[in-house]
């Protein structure tokens, strides 16, 4: 720690120092603190300042501050920081403190040529103006990285040991970064004991809490042997006579890899070529079979996983796709046909449902069983109606009506003029049921048959 002054003005009257007329036992002084930097890093110049409140029952203000680097500046300049002036408009150094008692200065991003003294200085309202006599010491740092391995000038290998080390001459804690992010380690030595490929990376540090590194990068290359190879086939494993395919080798491994294709012949294997990937055209089906890969490099060597490629004969594979245009489209095609014969039928079976009909507009064999109630509108003729209107409430009757070609209902008209309708009634029976049975005529054979049957019977 520096001191500008620590006596009593009264006391130091010898001193070679700037006294201001009228000052009597009252302390000046400017406190500073030595800072140890960090090349690249941004420190503070922790400084505070004391003057008498009053001289000559005057008020004292501060009216200017300055900062200076280099003892010939001291009191003259030239300043780096001075608070009146108005072209001063580097961003290097910034006055961080007040005009009252804080002068702390902050210097951004350190360099070698800023190690040295600085000094602060000030003037107050009634022309006084004071600098200490001696200034804060800032000493710049290098941080040096280092990197110790179990073998010299050999590849470092999973399962070594690797130690690095951060040093400077500031402070002994520091953070570490792989490929720019922290770790959670900040002794100034970082040990990598049992290290995997996964170790592999670019470290640096810095001083404890500071974001970012400021020391050089140091790699760290952990070399291993082949992992996990494997093929893929593109465009697919089956393909037709005359395609191109690519089979493509891959593998994790540290340096690159060497490699090898082969193909399964029976019991042996057929060297092809030597590259990660194989290109060619298959031009006939001796192209099928199991292809595998090999990949080695100086720490070990390992095989592929096994492809099955399969070729198909062009002709079968055209008669196959064919065959599956050709099974969709008649799939398809009746869906059309039927559809529209379906919607029509059903728009027909309406009408002919809903329309009214005549003996002589139907020209169609069909048979209608019709099954009335008391209640309903029964088909008997009017001389049946006459004949016992008193049994029409109890008596159900069944009729059929068997409509045949125009022809046969031209001779069915000529026939009703025979009573074609039966019935017994006993007046003792008044209980007994009358049942009248029709037997629909099957179809195809209503020409044949007989028009109607009917037949009935009292319970005795």
């Amino acid at each position: 720690m520096s001191v500008g002054l620590t006596q009593p003005i009264c006391m130091e009257m010898a001193l070679s120092l700037l006294i201001l007329p009228g000052v009597l036992c009252t302390n000046w002084l400017v406190v500073y603190q030595d800072v140890c930097a960090v090349r690249g890093s941004s420190v503070v110049i922790f400084c505070t300042y004391h003057y008498p409140e009053m001289v000559v029952n005057k008020n004292l203000t501060v009216e200017k501050v300055m900062w200076s680097q280099g003892r010939k500046q001291f009191f003259d300049g030239p300043f780096i920081i001075d608070s009146n002036s108005r072209t001063h408009t580097g961003t290097k150094f910034e006055y961080v403190g007040n005009k009252v008692h804080n002068c702390s200065l902050q210097i951004h991003q350190v360099e070698q040529r800023d190690s040295g003294e600085y000094a602060f200085r000030f003037e107050t309202n009634n022309g006084g103006k004071w600098t200490g006599s001696n200034g804060a010491k800032v000493n710049i740092s290098e941080l040096i990285i280092s990197m110790t391995t179990p073998k010299v000038h050999e590849p470092i290998k999973e399962g070594d040991c690797v130690n690095l080390t951060c040093m400077n001459n500031c402070s002994s804690a520091v953070m570490w970064f792989r490929n720019g992010k922290p770790l959670q380690e900040e002794s100034s030595t970082l040990y990598l004991c049992d290290i995997s490929f996964q170790d592999s990376g670019n470290y640096s540090c810095s001083p404890k809490h500071y974001n970012r590194p400021l020391s050089e990068v140091i790699g760290v290359n952990v070399e291993y042997g082949p992992r996990n190879p494997s093929v893929s086939v593109w465009p697919s494993s089956e393909v037709l006579e005359g395609s191109d395919v690519t089979l493509t080798c891959s593998s994790n491994a540290n340096p690159t890899l060497n490699y090898t294709w082969f193909k399964i012949d029976g019991e042996s294997c057929l060297e092809m070529v030597s590259q990660a990937e194989l290109q060619f055209n298959v031009t006939h089906t001796g192209n099928s079979g199991k292809y595998f890969c090999v990949v080695s490099n100086k720490h070990g060597r390992q095989n592929s996983t096994i492809l099955s490629l399969k070729v198909k004969d062009h002709a079968k594979g055209m008669a196959a796709v064919t065959l599956t245009i050709l099974v969709a489209v008649l799939a398809v095609v009746p869906m059309i046909v039927i559809l529209p014969m379906v919607a029509w039928h059903l728009v027909a079976h309406r009408k002919k449902t809903t329309a009214p009909k005549s003996d002589t507009e139907e020209n169609t064999q069909t048979t209608e069983a019709h099954v009335t109630s008391p209640t309903s509108d029964c088909s008997l003729t009017e001389e049946r109606r006459e004949e016992d209107p008193s049994q029409q409430d109890e008596v159900i009757y069944a009729t059929v009506h068997n409509n045949t070609k125009q022809k046969a209902n031209i001779q069915q008209q000529d026939e009703e003029a025979t009573p074609i309708y039966s019935s017994i009634w006993e007046q003792q029976a008044k209980e007994d049921l009358y049942s009248v049975v029709s037997r629909p005529t099957p179809r195809g054979k209503q020409a044949q048959d007989d028009p109607v049957i009917y037949s009935a019977g009292i319970r005795q």
